[in-house]
């Protein structure tokens, strides 16, 4: 860092210019790359930037005594219905009076100022050219002697042809001791567009003196435009972040968050970086800047409204928001009209009276929703806009914009801490609402298997009955109301232990077993390490394929044994259910004209039900079929694998 007002910077240095053009380059860039890449870059590009600021110097001269100025007596003229010419100032119809505090306070008049170079003449022939200084003029032209007749120039805030060198002073008009009128004077007409809080004051220096103001940096200049060059970083940073957010999840929070972020970087800081100041450098660009101030607060409002869902939570508040934002929206096409009609004492009216409301609106909407709190929300938007507003009326009432770029920064970070806070709310919720929407698809879904499930077995008894076997329908119907029973009893029940799907499994099978007169046989096998009383699985799950092992690939074998056996084992974190059958296989023609090239829909719900069961829970169920050929190639029925997640 600086140690001493003695060392300074050269403003053209290339090291510098490279720095702001890669900064310049890379935002561009950030839009189509990802949050952390973006974040990344700039973060280190801004870094890159500040250490070349602070480690390219120059040793120097004293850069006080280079920069020393001479006062020039100075006389003002108000003229306040804009018509006085160079002529009637030069006729002696203008009466001057000698400078005072207030000497420029309306922004509707035009002011003829009298410089006095009488005392000076000795001072002036020591050099051909000099230079003057003064507080900056939006629109000031100089008018001076030369070839015998008196010639203007224009410079000031707003002078398009003036070249700019520094981010801080401006080159001011050059002259020379024969430019004096009269051989003691030189006239400046100049004009206002914004309200000037100090006594102006002219000064002149030499050309050779005044290049160290418009060349060079010292520390006291740098220490000026460091906090807007930080400023400036971390908000670009916070924009390209939240509107990166914005592309991705589509909340248009995000979005009116990214552009008040940008309004008031652009307001706060764009006039002290290089290349954005020379942007801004004429009046119609500059207007970007002024109105900032005013889209500042009305994506602001828009954000808020977004942020606390006011149109459910805050009817009331959302009513006034959406007048102030119509009256913000006003204030915008008027202040256009008043700045480019160059009517500035209006244009600042607005202004004024845009900042008296949105301070009273302010005050009040805090206190609001501070009797009224719905959630956390509120504290982050209250917290974040009191120190906001605490800043930005630091800066209205004691100049410096430093309060408001502290007090900005700050409610940034509590309006990031407050989005991030909002990300997690609605992630609960849709988390809430997909277990809600899941637990009652898939009580949906039971309640279609179960149908599907009785009507099989209303079939069976009427197929016992039709062959008068009435002892075999006794049986089965007694075997069907038990299991009814069992089924109706956890109906209200999204998942059932492992032991009770088994004892549902079991009846099942002895059903079947009386319905197809035992042609078939079927075995249960379960793995010893296997908490069968404490695992859970989705009620039903194993029954669809059970049922399809039976009806479509053991009754259709016309040979040989019908086997059918159903493992349980314990595998890691899985539970694995393995059921297995001889019989003629998905692929045999018999089997596929028997489904009629349909898929079973308890087949079908079972496996949506393991579909959303891994969406919800982000664990990994699956069900795989397996088809088994055997050495001649021939299907010899079908192996099904589930696998449950069960740690």
């Amino acid at each position: 860092m600086f140690q001493s007002t003695n060392k300074v910077i050269p403003v053209n240095n290339t090291k510098v210019v490279l720095a702001i053009h890669l900064f310049s380059k890379s935002m561009k860039s950030c839009f189509e790359t990802t949050i952390v890449k973006a974040n990344i870059l700039m973060t280190c590009l801004g870094l890159a930037f500040v250490f070349v600021i602070h480690t390219n110097r120059l040793f120097a001269q004293n850069i006080e005594l280079d920069r020393k100025t001479k006062p020039v007596p100075t006389y003002f003229f108000k003229d306040t219905d804009n018509k006085i010419r160079i002529d009637d100032v030069l006729k002696g119809d203008v009466k001057f009076n000698p400078q005072t505090d207030d000497s420029v306070d309306d922004l509707d008049a035009t002011y003829w100022i009298r410089l006095d170079f009488k005392d000076e003449l000795d001072t002036l022939m020591t050099q051909k050219l000099w230079h003057l200084r003064t507080s900056v003029l939006s629109e000031a032209t100089m008018y001076y002697w030369h070839e015998n007749s008196v010639q203007q120039k224009s410079f000031g805030q707003f002078n398009n042809k003036e070249k700019k060198g520094s981010l801080i002073y401006y080159n001011g008009a050059s002259f020379e001791i024969g430019d004096l009128i009269q051989n003691r004077y030189l006239y400046i007409k100049a004009k206002m567009y914004f309200p000037f809080s100090r006594t102006i004051k002219f000064r002149y220096l030499s050309n050779e003196s005044n290049r160290f103001y418009t060349q060079y940096y010292t520390q006291q200049d740098i220490n000026k435009i460091t906090p807007s060059h930080y400023y400036f970083g971390a908000c670009s940073i916070i924009f390209l972040t939240f509107l990166v957010i914005y592309m991705n999840i589509k909340k248009l929070e995000f979005l009116f968050y990214a552009l008040y972020v940008l309004f008031s970087l652009i307001y706060l800081s764009s006039y002290s970086m290089p290349a954005l100041h020379y942007f801004f450098a004429s009046k119609a660009t500059f207007w970007i800047i002024v109105v900032s101030q005013i889209l500042i607060n009305l994506f602001y409002l828009i954000f808020s409204k977004f942020y606390l869902n006011t149109p459910k939570h805050y009817p009331l508040l959302n009513n006034i928001i959406n007048i102030v934002i119509g009256i913000l929206l006003v204030f915008i096409m008027l202040h256009a009209f008043t700045y480019y009609n160059s009517f500035y004492k209006l244009q600042e009216n607005i202004l004024n009276f845009q900042r008296g409301l949105m301070t009273l609106f302010g005050v009040f909407s805090m206190l609001y929703l501070l009797s009224k709190p719905k959630d956390m929300l509120v504290i982050f938007i209250v917290v974040g806009s009191f120190i906001y507003m605490t800043g930005a009326l630091g800066y209205l009432f004691i100049g410096k914009k430093i309060y408001m770029m502290v007090g900005s920064i700050v409610e940034i970070l509590i309006f990031s801490l407050g989005l991030a806070y909002k990300i997690k709310l609605d992630y609960e919720d849709r988390l809430n609402l997909q277990k809600e929407v899941s637990a009652k698809e898939i009580s949906a879904k039971r309640a279609q298997m179960n149908p599907h499930f009785i009507f099989n077995s209303l079939n069976s008894i009427q197929h016992l009955i039709l062959q008068n076997n009435k002892e075999s329908a006794l049986k089965y119907l007694s075997k069907f109301s038990k299991l009814t029973r069992n089924v109706l009893e956890s109906s209200h029940l999204t998942t059932v232990t492992l032991d009770e799907e088994i004892s549902v499994i079991k009846s099942y099978l002895e059903l079947e077993s009386l319905r197809f007169d035992n042609s078939f046989n079927y075995s249960i096998v379960i793995d010893d390490n296997l908490d069968v009383a404490n695992i859970e699985i989705p009620l039903m799950l194993l029954q669809p394929f059970v049922e399809n092992a039976l009806i479509h690939g053991l009754i259709g074998k016309k040979e040989g044994e019908k086997n059918l056996s159903i493992r349980f084992l314990k595998a890691d974190n899985h539970c694995t259910i393995v059921i297995e059958d001889n019989g003629i296989g998905r692929h045999s023609k018999k089997a596929k004209h028997k489904r009629n090239g349909k898929k079973s829909r308890g087949m079908e719900i079972t496996e949506k039900r393991l579909r959303m069961l891994n969406s919800e829970e982000q664990i990994n169920n699956s069900v795989e079929i397996i088809d088994k050929y055997d050495s001649n190639g021939q299907p010899s029925g079908t192996k099904v694998i589930v696998r449950i997640h069960n740690p």
